[in-house]
């Protein structure tokens, strides 16, 4: 069973379907659940129709969505994905939207693919074989910052016929390891918000100082070199992906730009929205905390929030930390104390942080979570916290569905999906009281 902000967008004491429509590539079905007089959530089911035999599928653009995959009695196939959406989604525009804003993202990702810019699927083809889905994660990794090895040389630049872009390449070896590396530049930096979430999205990465640029700052993705056998190795593959980017890399970011301002008429996107783009709405809608304006702590507090996490979970973890320390409340995160934690008996240190010296404790609950040495120890903390004061301590964040040992499943949660944005003033608010 899914559940979604902790309940399940399949069942409820009524159910009752708003709307079916059919697009190209997906059935889709509006549903309205109650559980009580007041108590009223609208979920929306998708049935997949299509698949091709290789690129982004409509199952991954569902997961860049937000949709998930779950066992469904709404759709024929019995098997759907799903996500929450308003009272007012309008189901009569959103096929078109849909089956335009995937053709556009298909476009853009073959343009970006013939760049070398290949983009991880979340999916894959599961869905439409009846088995689990399996993401497919393509190894585009070499290690270092794309910019300092034992041996670096400037290859070749492509200019001219690209308005918005300079592009230059690089052949990087650090010892056995080596391989290219495509330095893009805009003509007009720097970016605009809506091209640096494209860039967020495609995982390209930044570099402040990129000496093919007169250090200047860049973005940079690697092609890592492979051999083949017999004296043969990738080098034409690679040389071939950078000279298609004077043709096809900047058509395919304004495609990739096209297809979010599709769907996002109706209220999605799979672009991560830009900080920038936070601030604003976060000022509209919530009015800032100052320092003055917090709840006077008592005697043995030191922190507002501890943060309990495995390592996997640390850009989660992390950006909440900034979100909260940027509104004035004191959190423990482990990186900022390392002068602290030098020298320390740790557990002793650990337990007296996670057992009395926060208001409350998140806690990241994923299966790394449970399967960590010094999780475990500052789980254990936090429910000797939680059993000797029996008050509200404990806030657990769902990065995946796994029960942890000792802490009730009566304890109320929300959903890493929620997203961390939309945690952090749920967590403000509750600071505040």
């Amino acid at each position: 069973m899914i559940t979604m902000n902790g309940r399940d967008p399949h069942r409820a004491l009524t159910r009752e379907i708003l709307a079916q429509e059919s697009s190209n590539t997906a059935n889709i079905v509006l549903a309205k659940l109650q559980w009580s007089k007041e108590d009223v959530a609208y979920s929306l089911h998708i049935e997949p129709r299509t698949h091709s035999l290789s690129g982004i599928q409509v199952t991954d653009f569902l997961s860049f969505l937000g949709f998930r995959r779950s066992r469904c009695s709404f759709v024929g196939r019995g098997d759907c994905y799903v996500r929450w959406v308003g009272e007012d989604f309008d189901t009569t525009t959103f096929p078109e939207s849909f089956d335009t804003s995937y053709s556009n993202l298909t476009d853009a990702l073959k343009d970006l693919e013939a760049c070398g810019v290949i983009k991880d699927q979340p999916e894959g083809w599961g869905y439409f074989s009846g088995v689990m889905s399996e993401s497919i994660r393509y190894n585009d990794q070499i290690s270092g910052d794309g910019h300092m090895a034992s041996h670096v040389q400037s290859m070749k630049e492509t200019e001219s016929k690209d308005d918005v872009f300079l592009y230059k390449f690089t052949f990087l070896r650090n010892g056995y390891e080596k391989g290219w590396v495509i330095h893009c530049r805009p003509k007009r930096p720097p970016l605009s918000p809506e091209l640096q979430s494209a860039f967020t999205f495609l995982k390209l990465r930044e570099f402040q100082n990129c000496p093919e640029y007169d250090f200047e700052p860049c973005y940079w993705y690697p092609f890592p070199f492979i051999e083949r056998g017999r004296g043969l190795n990738n080098a034409r593959e690679a040389n071939r992906c950078f000279d298609a980017h004077a043709q096809r890399f900047s058509p395919g970011i304004q495609k990739l730009l096209v297809a979010n301002a599709e769907i996002k008429k109706s209220g999605f996107t799979f672009l991560p929205v830009q900080e920038s783009e936070h601030d604003i709405e976060h000022d509209i809608n919530m009015e800032r905390v100052t320092t003055q304006s917090l709840p006077t702590p008592s005697e043995n507090i030191s922190f507002d929030v501890v943060l309990s996490f495995a390592g996997a979970d640390r850009e989660h973890a992390e950006k909440l930390k900034t979100i909260l320390k940027d509104q004035g409340f004191r959190i423990f995160y482990d990186h900022d104390h390392k002068e602290d934690l030098w020298g320390k008996n740790l557990p002793d240190y650990f337990s007296k942080i996670y057992e009395s010296s926060a208001r409350f404790c998140v806690i990241f609950v994923s299966q790394a979570y449970k399967d960590g040495f010094w999780t475990n120890h500052e789980r254990k903390s936090a429910i000797a916290r939680y059993i000797r004061e029996n008050e509200e301590y404990i806030l657990p964040i769902k990065v995946e569905d796994v029960e942890l040992d000792g802490i009730p499943p009566t304890i109320g949660y929300v959903e890493l999906e929620m997203g961390i944005d939309k945690i952090a003033e749920l967590l403000i608010k509750k600071l505040l009281k």
